[in-house]
């Protein structure tokens, strides 16, 4: 099967989180270039990204999910409505305390 990526990432936590995310909507993706990541210094920044990837029939449902993502982690932070914490827009849970936002 042929692959797409989708989007390169600045980090290896990043790309895992985008990857959970497509995970859990149905969507078969997977992380490319782990190994990779040790290496930045002694390769260039842009070299040693990790990406994920797509099977090219989740392209553009994909890059849509991530699209809602981004725009969901605009916005002012709300506090949590348990133990009154501040929390980034996109957060679901409480970082503190777990409840649901």
């Amino acid at each position: 099967m042929n692959w797409v990526r989708l989007r390169a990432c600045r980090s290896l936590p990043e790309a895992h989180l985008v990857n959970t995310a497509l995970v859990r909507a149905g969507f078969r993706s997977e992380v490319r270039g782990e190994s990779r990541v040790p290496l930045a210094g002694e390769i260039p920044f842009s070299d040693a990204r990790v990406e994920v990837w797509v099977g090219p029939e989740y392209l553009l449902s994909a890059t849509a999910l991530l699209a809602e993502i981004d725009a969901a982690g605009e916005g002012a932070p709300h506090a949590c409505p348990k133990c009154g914490e501040e929390n980034p827009p996109a957060f679901e849970l409480c970082w503190r305390c777990g409840a649901d936002l």
